[in-house]
């Protein structure tokens, strides 16, 4: 039996929100952090011009309603210059790994660190860091979408 000198490679590319990502690896790096490490992401990628953060906890009702609409939504813009976020408020863990998510964003506009903010889709400006508009699961008037589409309008250049 012969044995070869060169490991097999694998290439993989990533498309998400418009930013590709390729990566080289052995197929003996085995370990998804190994690859995670070795992907480096196409300096073309452009920054949000607005960051959509959704307010969730596991018992609330209207989360289980907006959940499924917000993944639906960010799928369907994948393509626009939105940040998707939510900010899981199930546990003790999940609530300090959303307060230095909104800490490392510098989106403190959306962070009350109590529930009063479940079930509600917060559109943030990332330059200014303000609360452009709001959707509210619970009292919505308008369609997610359209929330959006409107906070995206409603932005300066």
């Amino acid at each position: 039996m012969i044995r070869s000198r060169f490991k097999a490679m694998t290439i993989v590319t990533v498309f998400a929100a418009g930013m590709t990502a390729t990566a080289t690896f052995s197929t003996a790096q085995a370990d998804p952090m190994a690859r995670a490490r070795a992907m480096k992401v196409d300096a073309a990628v452009e920054a949000p011009k607005l960051i959509a953060v959704r307010v969730h906890h596991d018992r609330c009702p209207y989360c289980k309603k907006l959940a499924p609409q917000f993944d639906k939504l960010s799928r369907q813009t994948a393509d626009a210059p939105v940040l998707f976020v939510t900010l899981d408020l199930s546990s003790e863990a999940s609530q300090h790994q959303a307060a230095m998510l909104v800490a490392a964003l510098g989106i403190d506009c959306v962070w009350t660190g109590d529930m009063t903010g479940i079930g509600t889709v917060y559109f943030v400006d990332p330059i200014r860091k303000s609360v452009v508009s709001t959707y509210r699961a619970y009292d919505a008037k308008t369609s997610l979408p359209k929330s959006l589409a409107g906070a995206l309008a409603g932005m300066q250049p």
